[in-house]
């Protein structure tokens, strides 16, 4: 990746119970936790990483996870308003295997 692109990638839950959201937080490093004021519940985002990938997976599947009410969250800081951007193979890997979808956010400085 170009030194000069930020890039964070995340995968996002969106509607979990307090219950769920707490397993989480005591297994993985969330990043944020938060209620869900439209659809109820907690939004907790996590880095994604391969060991994480491997937790998510598995979380999805034994907790009956709807994947629509999940993402993969990729946002990136660039100076440039057009360029192409390599993203990591971890992403591909996470959407092919749980079947989240990709949301990308981007800001130009």
């Amino acid at each position: 990746m170009d030194s000069d692109i930020e890039l964070n990638i995340s995968f996002r839950f969106f509607s979990l119970t307090e219950e769920l959201s707490n397993e989480i937080k005591s297994s993985l490093k969330a990043s944020s936790c938060r209620p869900n004021k439209k659809l109820g519940g907690f939004v907790v985002c996590v880095p994604l990483t391969p060991s994480s990938l491997e937790f998510i997976g598995s979380f999805v599947t034994s907790n009956c996870v709807e994947v629509e009410n999940t993402d993969i969250f990729v946002s990136f800081v660039t100076e440039y308003d057009s360029r192409v951007i390599d993203l990591p193979n971890i992403i591909t890997k996470a959407s092919f295997s749980i079947g989240s979808p990709v949301t990308l956010s981007y800001t130009v400085v």
